[in-house]
């Protein structure tokens, strides 16, 4: 079998460390775009972290749901090596298309990425495996070694683009356009490496290490049955196993059935109905196909990983805050200087700085300068802590498994990623700790709440001022009648109270700087905000207009609103928008964006409330948390992400029949779509619960789930047949 024992490096094929490149170079360009997402939707569009994190759920789940058509379409017609490159450009194109900065074209650039992972993603995983013969015991290292490759890619990442996002005169875009960069260098790597990556015909089987020619077959303690075996061997679960394709379809029906009805009762919204119904439906009908075709403990392996698929949706619902609630955490409450005192903050946006013509050795330059600097460390840099252990870890934890089985007391794959699932509790237990340290009071005075801030009980809430594309909502603010569902907000989490009867205005914890944004653009006058409206459909006129028109709209305000401060427009291009106090003109040269829109009220905020809030903003910037509490949480869920991602990868190639084997890489990546979806839709309540109560939640759901997971590990490995 001299075909695994040539071309070799450190015992593996020369075509592993084609593909750990190629999916470096990947994760860089998905880590990288996923630390600045949320970031960018609030911090630029200003968008609620509600309807960003809706914009992220959707994203980070149907970049998993794809893979189970890029896994059928790649078994059935591509191959795994067109579907890779077809995928590899696809992302490409959408991260420059997100580089453009334009809000027309978010949700294009998201699509091509979306459509190109599902091509990319399960083909690649699908790939290493088919590198190694049937029961070859690299394979698990091969595992560990492809995923210090993501995760090398996930380090440098949030590091370099948000070092670009950070840099004056770049910013976001350029934080992209370094993302499309590093798909390009993987889809490069991956097309001169193609003649080292030799996959292994069906039915290869392994004859023992490297040098080892004419001995003995190795056999492993516990030998776990060959695929044709499984395909002949009785089953653990006879009756489940024998109706396991009926069984699946009527799940997905009943399922799918319980999604609509709990939406059309209004006890779940329609986007998430979808959503579940969506993703429910293609995993169970999805089984039941690949179930009616095959058959006895080949059907049980199968199962298998539809169990163990459950405990990890609520791994990756945890997980995967780190690109979203956390994220916010990690920018606004976390004190991010590690030497200097933090400078007393300024309630104002900082000045615009004119984009530099930077060549590449300047660009290079200028953000090397924000690296060494890191004083305020980034917020994105945060998210490289997790991959940074990864590599660290990864192979502790790939020599544990090799030490604990060769000594027959390994545990089994059930019951590592019941471990996993339990860590990954442990460090959300770790953030109800730091809120303790967060939740210091702050106090100002104010002697009444506007009209649209209100006093209920021992909170305060508001009434949210409408965005530019809600037509209904701002015929709402504008009457006064405020739908109670979408238009009421609750201040600060529940953390912002007054007391009328001394004027005092009291907090408890930080504020978010872009949630006190939005509770003052609810105080803007609406006759002001009706001119805002005007003044921003008007402006669609200069969309027409061509640059070298050099079109400008002057639109004089009759009567500003008490208290308006010209200071909060200081971060505008002056090109673009200036307010010429002699003459109460505005001058604008470009089409109104909503973040343009939100920004005009908050200059015309009722002047008494903004100094008070803006009082408690300050005060309570002493209350962030050390970066400490982040660095151990990331690494409880890197422990946690060891014990269940490469372990469930390396699982899903052993047990899945060849013929199926990227559409069930496809399926298992349904429990990231599940994860993402469900941490978008926790994201979507960040502001409306404190930190205390949201971490808590999350703490006690993993619990539960790691303690179910545990019971049932026996059973589960008796499924696999020998498999560990």
């Amino acid at each position: 079998m001299n075909h695994i024992r040539e071309g070799t490096i450190l015992g593996h094929p020369k075509g592993l460390f084609v593909l750990f490149f190629t999916e470096m170079w990947e994760r860089f360009s998905y880590y990288g775009m996923r630390a600045l997402l949320v970031l960018y939707l609030v911090n630029i569009f200003k968008m609620t972290q509600e309807d960003a994190s809706f914009i992220y759920k959707w994203y980070t789940a149907l970049v998993y749901l794809t893979p189970l058509a890029g896994g059928y379409l790649a078994d059935r017609y591509l191959g795994n090596k067109w579907a890779i490159v077809i995928g590899s450009i696809l992302m490409a194109i959408g991260q420059f298309i997100l580089a453009t900065g334009e809000r027309s074209f978010l949700m294009f650039g998201l699509g091509f990425l979306i459509v190109g992972n599902g091509f990319f993603k399960p083909n690649m995983s699908v790939q290493v495996g088919r590198l190694y013969p049937q029961n070859d015991p690299r394979r698990d290292g091969a595992y560990t070694i492809f995923y210090m490759g993501i995760n090398l890619g996930a380090f440098f990442a949030p590091i370099i683009c948000g070092a670009l996002m950070d840099t004056p005169g770049l910013g976001y875009g350029w934080g992209f356009a370094a993302a499309g960069v590093g798909m390009i260098l993987g889809l490069l790597i991956y097309l001169f490496g193609l003649p080292w990556i030799k996959e292994l015909p069906e039915g290869v089987q392994y004859q023992g290490p490297p040098g080892e020619t004419g001995k003995k077959t190795v056999e492993p303690v516990r030998r776990a049955m060959t695929e044709e075996e499984a395909r002949t061997a009785a089953s653990v679960l006879p009756g489940i196993s024998h109706n396991a394709p009926v069984v699946l379809s009527t799940i997905g029906v009943v399922l799918i059935l319980v999604v609509i009805s709990l939406s059309y009762f209004g006890i779940m919204k329609g986007n998430d109905a979808l959503a579940f119904g969506l993703g429910l439906g293609a995993a169970c009908f999805a089984g039941a196909w690949v179930t009616s075709k095959i058959q006895a403990a080949l059907r049980d392996r199968v199962l298998a990983i539809f169990v163990l698929a459950v405990f990890v949706i609520f791994f990756w619902a945890a997980f995967e805050q780190a690109g979203n609630a956390m994220n916010v955490w990690a920018d606004q409450t976390t004190n991010r200087y590690l030497t200097d005192t933090p400078p007393t903050p300024s309630v104002y946006p900082g000045a615009y700085v004119a984009a530099k013509e930077l060549g590449f050795g300047g660009i290079v330059k200028e953000a090397f300068a924000v690296l060494v600097r890191m004083n305020p460390v980034l917020t994105t840099s945060f998210q490289s802590i997790n991959a940074l252990a990864i590599v660290l870890l990864a192979p502790l934890f790939a020599w544990l498994w090799v030490f604990l089985s060769n000594r027959n007391i390994s545990p089994s794959i059930a019951t590592k990623m019941a471990t996993g699932v339990f860590l990954q509790g442990v460090a959300f237990a770790l953030m109800i700790w730091s809120v303790k340290y967060e939740n210091g009071p702050s106090e100002t005075k104010l002697a009444k709440l506007p009209d649209t801030v209100v006093k209920g009980g021992d909170e305060t809430y508001f009434y949210d001022a409408p965005t530019l594309e809600d037509d209904k909502a701002y015929q709402r603010f504008q009457s006064g009648s405020f739908d109670q569902e979408h238009d009421k907000m609750i201040a600060h989490g529940g953390r912002l109270v007054v007391d009328e009867s001394q004027g005092v205005l009291r907090m408890r914890g930080v504020l978010d700087a872009n949630h006190r944004d939005r509770i003052l653009r609810a105080t803007a006058p609406k006759d002001y905000v009706k001119f805002v409206w005007d003044m921003a459909s008007r402006s669609k006129e200069l969309k027409k207009a061509s640059d070298s028109d050099g079109a400008k709209l002057e639109v004089k305000i009759d009567r500003l609103p008490p208290g308006f401060d010209a200071q909060y427009l200081k971060g505008f291009n002056p090109s673009d928008l200036r307010f010429d106090e002699s003459t109460n003109t505005f001058l604008i040269g470009k089409e109104l964006a909503d973040q343009d829109y939100k920004q005009l009220l908050v200059a015309g905020a009722n002047p008494e409330f903004r100094t008070a809030l803006n009082d408690l903003w300050v005060q309570s910037t002493k209350y962030r948390v050390s970066s400490s509490w982040l660095l151990w949480f990331y690494v409880l869920c890197t422990l946690g992400e060891l014990c269940v991602s490469p372990v469930g990868l390396s699982m899903v190639s052993k047990l899945a029949p060849r013929r199926f084997a990227t559409m069930l890489m496809g399926m298992w990546m349904l429990t990231s779509f599940f994860g993402n979806y469900t941490a978008g839709l926790a994201g979507e309540n960040w502001e409306k619960l404190d930190p205390s109560t949201y971490f808590t939640y999350v703490t006690i759901a993993m619990a539960a789930a790691a303690f179910v997971c545990y019971l049932i590990a026996r059973k589960v490995t008796s499924m696999m047949h020998g498999v560990t």
